[in-house]
């Protein structure tokens, strides 16, 4: 692990553009749906990060042809319409809980096929019972389990998919029913009961279902998803477009809203897939704006806007991987806020809850954790003393990241801030590479920004 990052504040107000790579969550399921395709799909606006290069890596592994060119943020995938080359294969998906998932239903198509499956630690830790159980429900596979029953490492006995219906739980994680609503139906006619479930990844997955040919899928009240089988086809321009993520965008427009200034994003929509554009609302609250128009986001935000603001509670169910961004600016935002909706985020790359509240708590902040909620007092007074006392001694104040990219980014917005008026650092962030995981520029965007 290297050095800890010390972060330089911005002391300007923005002024610039920044292009955002591409979504992990839109290109992880274009990687599946073009592989499941029948035909060859050109995606273009891809991310290459730890997580979508470990997809990529999974489809060389079973056989596929793909062709990839980073600099130009492109990847052909030859599809073979649900057929998967390798009949036997051992896949390593480190921590990435997309390719986890998708994998596994994926893998579950091949009858007869036998995949040995393992990640991190961290990995080995992430709920898959719900989907593992589904698997089983719908005749497409065994598992083997090789630790702890229910999790990595297993190995998977592919059964191929039955015409049925499975209770799915997807409490635990949306990706979950994502994965059988992409690669289920290819198999056979399914019907999925999913009750409890965030909805916003969820509709992702219908929306890009249908880029590659599949009807429509009406669901009701009681989470009944009705599936017939189906055959993807590439879209009929032979190319799909991959949203920037709005996640990543996240820190950027909290950027935007303490610093001041103009930013321009561009190669987003007003009606984006990503249903963490609804982060912007949170920030509006604040002084934030954004304009969007000509495919291009504009945030803007007066030099002289005081964000800060009263009592507020906030329900980050529908928008969880932001709120992170959201309570670690908390310390410049006035009033106390509680954040609610985000007891799933205690089994993601970490407690994000938990470990979220550690770091406030060492920045003198006053943090109260519940199961589903974060209550978070600022005490910016309290802040100031500490980085005083920590330079005074020689040193920063530092940021543990628990091998979670959103902690890395997140506090490095809160460290962009000239706390101390003098322009030098007071913030340092460890393990800063675990961006990797979905922004491996970050840091370099970062730059970019404090030298325009």
């Amino acid at each position: 692990m290297s050095d800890p990052l010390s972060i330089n504040p911005i002391t300007h107000a923005l002024d610039s553009t920044l292009a955002l790579p591409g979504s992990k969550s839109i290109t992880n399921r274009a990687l599946i749906l073009a592989a499941l395709a029948e035909g060859e799909t050109r995606l273009e606006g891809a991310l290459f990060s730890r997580d979508t290069r470990i997809m990529l890596a999974a489809l060389d592994i079973l056989g596929f042809e793909t062709m990839v060119d980073e600099p130009a943020e492109t990847i052909i995938v030859k599809g073979l319409g649900g057929q998967i080359p390798c009949q036997q294969a051992a896949i390593d998906v480190g921590n990435a809980g997309t390719a986890a998932r998708f994998l596994t239903a994926f893998l579950a198509l091949s009858r007869g096929g036998e995949y040995r499956l393992d990640g991190d630690a961290a990995m080995r830790e992430r709920p898959m019972a719900g989907l593992l159980d589904a698997l089983i429900a719908l005749g497409a596979a065994d598992f083997e389990f090789h630790g702890q029953p229910g999790h990595f490492p297993f190995t998977l006995k592919a059964r191929g998919y039955r015409a049925g219906e499975a209770v799915v739980d997807a409490r635990a994680s949306s990706q979950i029913l994502s994965a059988l609503l992409l690669s289920a139906p290819v198999g056979a006619a399914v019907q999925l009961v999913c009750p409890e479930v965030r909805p916003h990844y969820v509709a992702i997955t219908l929306k890009m279902r249908e880029a590659f040919g599949s009807a429509r899928v009406e669901t009701n009240d009681s989470g009944r998803f009705d599936l017939p089988q189906i055959r993807y086809m590439p879209p009929p321009s032979g190319h799909y477009a991959i949203e920037p993520d709005i996640s990543a965008a996240s820190y950027f427009l909290a950027l935007t809203l303490i610093h001041g200034g103009k930013l321009h994003i561009p190669h987003l929509s007003a009606d984006p897939l990503q249903g963490d554009a609804h982060f912007v609302e949170v920030l509006a609250h604040h002084g934030l704006r954004v304009d969007a128009e000509r495919q291009e986001w504009i945030a803007s935000c007066s030099e002289t806007n005081d964000p800060q603001r009263g009592h507020r509670e906030i329900d980050f169910s529908a928008i969880s991987d932001t709120f992170l961004t959201y309570a670690a600016i908390a310390p410049l935002l006035g009033e106390s806020v509680r954040i609610t909706g985000i007891g799933h985020t205690r089994h993601q790359e970490t407690d994000r809850i938990a470990g979220m509240a550690a770091e406030l708590s060492k920045l003198g902040q006053l943090v109260k954790e519940e199961p589903d909620a974060l209550i978070i007092q600022p005490k910016p007074n309290e802040l100031r003393a500490r980085a005083l006392k920590a330079r005074s001694d020689g040193q920063l104040l530092a940021i543990d990241t628990y091998e979670d990219h959103r902690f890395a980014m997140s506090f490095a917005v809160l460290a962009s801030y000239d706390l101390l008026g003098d322009g030098k650092p007071w913030l340092a962030i460890k393990d800063p590479e675990c961006c990797a995981k979905t922004f491996p520029g970050f840091f370099q965007a970062l730059d970019q920004l404090r030298h325009v």
